[in-house]
């Protein structure tokens, strides 16, 4: 696996960085598969960041980041969302929520959103594995949450995505019905906990 370094967008757009080294990095990023992770990088990223509406999290090759040279292998957006649960039924909201408080008569409840997730197709999934990447979007997750509670993460993905990755991650299909944009609503309920900063741990995960 590659080395790498995490890097917060928010704390490179106010340290030794050019702006105009961070939007080059972004233009050379790409991902054929997933052109929607090219677009938010390229045009919305840095504006999600200093609104704050969401924060961006830049997997970093460490080799070439040694030898001057920006190249980002993979990133992640997360954000908090309100998700609509008044058209599930009483055994798919227990399935979700488990005991939470109110459960029955909720029309809403707080999540964690991951907006983006990918890797460049630069990289290939023995540089950066698909769960290095989720592990790191856990982690991050995991701080907040060690603040304010919570163990609901949702997202969106199309059909081939949740068959390739994301149902082996134990993500489970929130509605049966696809969105207009093709895409299904995700979730899961995760103990973050176990991602709490943790040097030994996290040593070992990104060794």
């Amino acid at each position: 696996m590659k080395a790498y370094k995490v890097l917060s967008l928010g704390e490179i757009l106010n340290e030794e960085y050019e702006l105009s080294q961070i939007k080059d990095s972004f233009r050379r990023f790409s991902c054929e598969r997933e052109n929607d992770l090219e677009i938010f990088l390229q045009q919305k990223a840095i504006s999600y960041e200093t609104s704050n509406y969401g924060k961006t999290y830049l997997l970093v090759d460490l080799e070439r980041l040694r030898n001057g040279n920006f190249d980002i292998a993979a990133y992640f957006t997360i954000a908090q969302k309100s998700v609509d649960i008044s058209c599930l039924s009483g055994k798919r909201k227990r399935k979700m929520l488990g005991e939470y408080p109110g459960r029955d008569t909720l029309q809403s409840v707080p999540a964690y959103l991951i907006g983006q997730l990918g890797r460049s197709d630069v990289y290939t999934k023995e540089d950066i594995p698909g769960e290095t990447i989720l592990f790191e979007c856990y982690h991050a997750i995991s701080i907040a949450a060690r603040a304010i509670g919570g163990n609901l993460l949702i997202l969106e993905c199309r059909e081939h995505m949740y068959k390739k990755f994301y149902e082996r991650q134990n993500f489970k299909k929130l509605y049966d019905e696809v969105s207009d944009e093709g895409m299904y609503t995700l979730y899961k309920k995760i103990n973050f906990s176990e991602y709490w900063i943790n040097t030994a741990m996290f040593e070992k995960a990104t060794a």
